[in-house]
């Protein structure tokens, strides 16, 4: 039978073979023989007497595309059917299967031939065993069954699927035992070896290429340890091979030089991983770059392998490395050759893995860095955007690594407040007019670690001379002014505060330097590390001989260097050298991935507990009042009373609109705001939550996945095992069940990271908050992110087409007529899990739209006509993060095209060709070149310089009064007025960026994560606020803004709000909400944080967007946090837990007064004041700004002597007194002398207490108060 379909297939194409040449004629098309066409080559060079073969790719490497070729005319078509791109040719292979024979081998997921595989069975085993013999075997056996050819092909030359080779050994192993024979009588010492396994492709090998493998195996053994390589003939040879006998793993650490584990079947690739336990390191060849091209290219994996990272990341393989490049051999054949320092820091990196993996936990040395970068003792812990609970985490973690076998040394660990307050008062870092006097204080009581400044500049020499003239320039001569300490004999030193337990030291991590140093603060370029910051880094590795680093706080990804995969000579790969890096991350963010790309960070997931927080006294009020006007027309008054504050938030009067109106709007914004999810204070590490918040959160959970939620009630009865009722039908208790394993898994955090220290891999699990995908649980998960050419996906694309379509009708129904131009605000984060709904809406609004491959990936885009659109396309500006700009370059050239595309489209209505067009005629006017000015009048995407992160603005605000808002302004348009996407690689274009400017109309910024809003961080109003503000100083037009709200992923729930909306309900749901005060209070020292930064962020937003806050805002603020409204025991809170968190809130409180954003009234002003000066006075003067250490100075000559003059109010109608709530930890000896009144005659114990404070102020606070 298949004698005969082979002699059949010979004849069919007659026409073809009749027309063709004396030799027939083959096409073989493959996207890999295009990076490595050697073997093939030298192939096709024996044929030529025979056979007539022709080459091809698809596009890029050595080999010409298809563009131009007449398939039909070929007598074979051979098709290797591996890669999407092949997709692109369906048709017209399609159409050439019509005409001549069509083979396609390894897979038809992507084309179909019309040669059935039956026929040439052997076809795959001469493919899959690529060498130059093999390939010329396998064309003499394609010509005698399909061509008619009389040859008698050769069998295939087999080469096994798994072996183990050594570039100093002829022939390969079998066996992982014969191999460790052999080498056992290579190296004596070989038992004692740490083993690094290293997994290549057997291609390279039969290719001879393999000089990086070879390299790489020889550092092995050069820096003492024994390499294991193993090739393998495709992903799916397992990792079982690298066990021993009894299943245990035989190395210490895998190197694997693929981007994913297994390409076919990702589940059970991380299930080999897994039973294996060592950790996986990435190890990658550019084959695009040469290395002098690849050293100069700062974009390092980005942007072509961006997706090559991402599978990577979804393997759980960790430290995306290039270790080689591809250089032409003596034939001009592309060739793999080594990057010689970056495959001695892969060994490196892989040897320090190894020795976690052997070493026992009792020698281990760890450094665990965490957050202090103001200076202030009251800011210390996490980074507050992970809302974890530094200090009850830290000390959690203390006693379990005790628990492990880690030296922690003879002494009691302690406990949460007790480490709050040695981490605040010992070990923070000191910024600030009080620095030195505190780091005097510290070292006489033993506190820093000093480096002198003889050994740091020994250390510092041996840095690329290029790295240091970075440092010098900024930040002066070794050591700089940051925490330098001056003995009494004048000697320099660097300090690093340290709390020393055992083996395990606690740091603060070293400040980035924005807010210490006025000229970085003002400038707009990336930022190099300050001399502290160095020697921190160097001290850990060369002083200390740190085994693993584990910060809870780094800004080590935001360093200058390469945007992904950094180089050893940069400052990442310089700064970290080979210290295993495990940080904790927050699912809810951007899957570490700035971390994990940028600073070989293994990153292990924790999710802090979600819940609705339901309503504040005042909206249960109006609710209450609602329920009742629905009985009795005469409660419309009383509803309409409580509504009116609400205007803003509800676009509309409550006491002009009408009743139908203003009840459906209300009682719409209510349950918005009882919905809406926060929160439940700080996480600890490896902490399950207790029963009650437990139920919220799976309450939450399930209310964020279905419209009809079974009441709080009716979960916690569930939870309790108690009889719910109907109400959990169809499978809703199986729900709640499952939801609650998944918090119940919470130690897996803290396993994780034990498990991290030990050397073990890291199961991989999407990135997301639990509510918008509770598959995000369990945590203890390494986070990943959605490869970004999927984005956006199909479903975000709908998502965006109706946002932008919404956007447009409303700012038409507020204006008049639609926008012309909208700015965005791009995040990193935000995309990752939106799915690129915010890119679609961008994309919608230009009037183009994505082009899909079959694998879902975006590959291109194309214009819609303006008929199809039914409206004027929208001209945009795009502003993105750094950390977009680094990780998401794709997107950016996405909507270059896009623009372009868009200017091209002639319409008179077409905003953005005129526009464009009107750039052009501006930028011929001024001198250049027409192609020039074209190019510059299509960007779009701006953002900060290569290397540079942030506006800064959230910075300036800061420094004082003297940075005015037309300054902000200015330094906002600076740091942002770099260009990228159509060939602009982020260079500085001010008047671009100007020009764009000036023409927005409207602002538009996401919300996609349950966990964040507009408040939590200073950056949405950075960002976003940044646009309007530069706008209003440019022009004096105020910008529409408005936020799309994503945080439900369910089909036709994502919505465009006005910004004042979101803004308004945020503050109703947590920050003005008893209930999220108290789950912050519950944290103790770190719970104070987020209180006091509130006012400093509402204060940034009222700068960037006035019209946003109103003086009420202000006001509540004031009442309930420094007035304690709602009784909650706020001020006794404070004094126990965090005394400078207080004095930072009435410090932002009185910023905004002064700078005129708050008319409060003197009254207010002058409680506001005193309540500082007492503060100062009762617990030292620790502010690092120096504005604000100067407010201090002044305010404490009229310091009283006490709090007791500052009397709660009652609490707003409707509220329910709660009575003062039980804190945590350890009280202050309270000490309340007599109520003063602040106009009476001040005797003179109350002059004495302020000079007292005064001198304390002057001194920098030499004293630190014991809590």
């Amino acid at each position: 039978m298949i004698a005969i379909m082979c002699a059949m297939l010979a004849g069919t194409a007659g026409a073809a073979i009749g027309a063709a040449p004396s030799l027939p004629r083959i096409a073989v098309i493959s996207i890999e023989l295009a990076q490595q066409p050697a073997a093939m080559r030298e192939a096709v060079a024996r044929q030529r007497d025979r056979l007539r073969i022709d080459l091809f790719g698809l596009g890029g490497g050595y080999l010409p595309g298809l563009d131009g070729v007449d398939l039909d005319g070929y007598d074979l078509v051979l098709v290797e059917g591996v890669g999407p791109r092949l997709a692109q040719y369906r048709r017209r292979l399609a159409q050439a299967a019509r005409h001549t024979r069509v083979l396609v081998l390894n897979g038809t997921e992507w084309v179909d031939g019309n040669v059935p595989i039956a026929a040439v069975p052997d076809a795959p085993r001469y493919w899959a065993n690529a060498t130059a013999e093999n390939y010329a075997r396998l064309f003499d056996y394609l010509a005698a069954r399909l061509l008619g050819r009389s040859v008698t092909p050769q069998p295939p030359v087999i080469y096994p699927d798994q072996a183990f080779y050594h570039p100093r050994h002829a022939g390969v192993f079998d066996t992982l035992d014969g191999y460790l024979a052999w080498a056992a009588q290579r190296h004596r010492d070989a038992p004692s070896r740490p083993r690094v396994g290293l997994v290549f492709y057997r291609s390279l090998a039969l290719g001879g290429n393999t000089a990086v493998v070879d390299a790489l195996i020889e550092e092995v053994e050069r820096q003492g340890g024994l390499p294991v390589p193993m090739w393998r003939s495709n992903s799916q040879v397992s990792l079982r091979h690298l066990e021993d006998a009894r299943g245990r793993p035989a190395i210490d650490v895998l190197v694997l030089c693929a981007s994913q584990i297994d390409y076919a079947d990702h589940a059970a690739g991380v299930a080999q991983a897994r039973r294996l336990g060592v950790a996986v390191l990435n190890c990658t060849t550019d084959y695009a770059r040469t290395p002098g091209q690849w050293r100069a290219d700062p974009g390092g994996f980005a942007p072509d392998r961006s997706g090559q990272l991402a599978m990577s990341e979804a393997s759980g393989i960790v430290e995306p490395m290039m270790v080689g490049a591809r250089e032409p051999d003596a034939q001009g054949m592309p060739a793999h050759v080594p990057l010689a320092g970056q495959v001695a820091w892969r060994v490196s990196r892989a040897l320090a893995w190894a020795r976690l993996h052997r070493l026992p936990n009792a020698d281990k040395r760890l450094v665990i860095a965490y957050h202090s970068e103001s200076g202030d003792p009251g800011d210390v812990g996490s980074d507050p955007d992970t809302y974890l609970d530094a200090q009850a985490s830290l000390s959690a973690l203390l006693a379990r690594l005790r628990a492990e076998g880690y030296d922690l040394g003879p002494g009691e660990l302690p406990g949460a407040h007790e480490l709050a307050r040695r981490m605040a008062e010992d070990a923070s870092n000191a910024s600030g007019p009080g620095a030195a006097a505190e780091l005097a204080r510290r070292a006489r009581q033993g506190g820093l670690v000093l480096i002198p400044e003889s050994r740091y500049l020994a250390w510092y020499r041996t840095l690329p001379a290029d790295l240091r003239a970075q440092t010098e320039a900024r930040w002066g001569p070794p050591p700089g002014r940051i925490m330098v300490h001056t003995d009494a004999q004048g000697r320099r030193q660097l300090a690093i505060p340290v709390l020393r337990f055992g083996k395990v030291v606690l740091a603060p991590h070293p400040v980035w330097g924005y807010l210490q140093d006025d000229g970085a603060l003002a400038s707009k370029e990336a930022l190099p590390p300050h001399h502290q910051y160095i020697a921190f880094y160097l001290w850990m590795a060369r002083d200390l001989h740190a085994d693993a680093y584990l910060p809870f706080f780094t800004q080590l990804s935001l360093m200058p260097g390469k945007q992904q995969g950094p180089a050893r000579d940069d400052w990442v790969g310089t700064l970290i050298g080979d210290l295993p890096h495990i940080q904790p991350t927050p699912l809810q963010a951007n899957g570490g991935v700035g971390n994990k790309r940028r600073a070989m960070a293994v990153t292990t997931g924790f999710m802090p507990p979600l819940v609705q927080g339901g309503l504040p006294p005042g909206l249960q009020a109006l609710r209450d009042a609602l329920d009742d006007a629905a009985d009795a027309q005469a409660g419309h008054a009383q509803a309409r009373r409580l509504a009116q504050p609400l205007a803003r938030d509800l676009g509309l009067d409550p006491a002009r609109a009408q009743w139908p109106e203003l009840e459906r709007a209300l009682r719409r914004y209510l349950d918005e705001v009882a919905r809406a999810v926060m929160p439940a204070g700080g996480h600890v590490l490896g902490q399950v939550p207790d029963a009650e918040t437990k139920a919220r959160m799976v309450h939450a959970m399930i209310a964020g996945d279905t419209e009809h939620p079974p009441a709080l009630d009716v979960v916690r009865a569930a939870l309790g095992g108690q009889p719910a009722g109907p109400a959990l039908a169809d499978g809703m208790r199986a729900r709640i069940d499952d939801y609650a394993r998944r918090i119940d898994q919470a130690p897996r955090e803290m396993d994780a990271v034990v498990d991290a220290l030990r050397g073990r891999y890291i199961e991989p699990g999407p990135m997301a908050d639990a509510v918008r995908n509770p598959d995000a649980l369990p945590p203890g998960r390494n986070p990943y992110t959605l490869a970004t050419r999927r984005l956006p996906t199909r479903d975000a694309w709908e998502t965006g087409v109706r946002l932008a379509d919404d956007l447009v009708a409303t700012y038409r129904r507020e204006h008049g007529q639609p926008p012309r131009k909208v700015a965005f605000v791009l995040w990193s984060g935000e995309s990752a899990q939106n799915q690129g709904a915010i890119e679609a809406q961008i994309l919608r609004l230009l009037g183009v739209r994505p082009v899909w491959n079959p694998r879902g990936e975006v590959v291109d885009v194309e214009l819609e006509s303006r008929a199809a659109l039914g409206r004027p396309r929208v001209d945009v500006l795009v502003t993105t993060s750094g950390t977009y700009r680094d990780h998401f370059r794709d997107k950016i050239e996405l909507i270059a095209k896009a623009v372009a595309l868009a200017a091209r489209a002639d319409e008179p209505d077409n905003a953005v060709r005129a526009a464009s067009t009107g750039t052009i005629a501006l930028l011929r006017s001024q001198g250049l070149p027409e192609e020039e000015a074209r190019r510059r009048a299509l960007r779009r995407v701006y953002s900060t310089a290569p290397g540079a992160y942030s506006p800064s603005t959230q910075f300036a605000i800061k420094a004082g009064a003297e940075w005015t808002d037309a300054r902000l302004a200015g330094l906002y348009a600076d740091r942002m007025s770099h260009a990228y996407g159509g060939g602009a690689e982020g260079e500085a274009d001010g008047a671009g960026f100007g020009a764009q400017l000036d023409g927005v109309d409207a602002a538009v910024f996401s919300r996609s994560s349950n966990v964040y809003g507009l408040l939590d961080t200073p950056m949405a109003a950075a960002y976003l606020g940044g646009i309007g503000m530069a706008v209003r100083e440019r022009t004096g037009r105020a910008v529409a803004n408005y936020v799309a709200d994503l945080k439900d992923p369910r089909p036709g729930q994502a919505r465009i709000d006005d910004l004042a909306r979101s803004y308004g309900a945020e503050l109703q749901s947590r920050y003005f909400n008893p209930a999220w005060i108290r789950a912050m209070q519950a944290s103790g020292y770190n719970g104070a944080r987020y209180m006091a930064q509130l006012p400093e962020h509402l204060l940034l937003w009222d700068v960037t967007t006035p019209e946003l806050v109103a003086d009420a805002d202000w006001q509540a603020v004031k009442e309930i946090y420094v007035d304690d409204k709602y009784r909650l025991g706020l001020q006794d809170y404070f004094a126990q837990h965090n005394p400078y968190a207080r004095q930072q809130l009435i410090g932002a409180l009185l910023d905004a007064i002064e700078r005129g954003k708050w008319e409060a009234g003197d009254q207010v002003r002058a409680q506001l004041e005193q309540l500082l000066a007492q503060e100062t006075a009762a617990h030292g003067a620790h502010c690092a700004q120096a504005a604000c250490h100067a407010r201090q100075e002044r305010l404490a000559l009229g310091a009283a002597p006490s709090l007791a003059g500052a009397a709660a109010p009652p609490p707003m109608d409707g509220t329910h007194a709660t009575g003062r709530q039980p804190v945590r930890g350890f009280a202050l000896e309270e000490k309340r002398p007599a109520p003063a009144s602040p106009d009476a005659p001040r005797p003179l114990t109350a002059w004495l207490a302020a000079g007292f404070a005064l001198l304390l102020v002057a001194a920098g606070a030499a004293r630190r108060p014991r809590w």
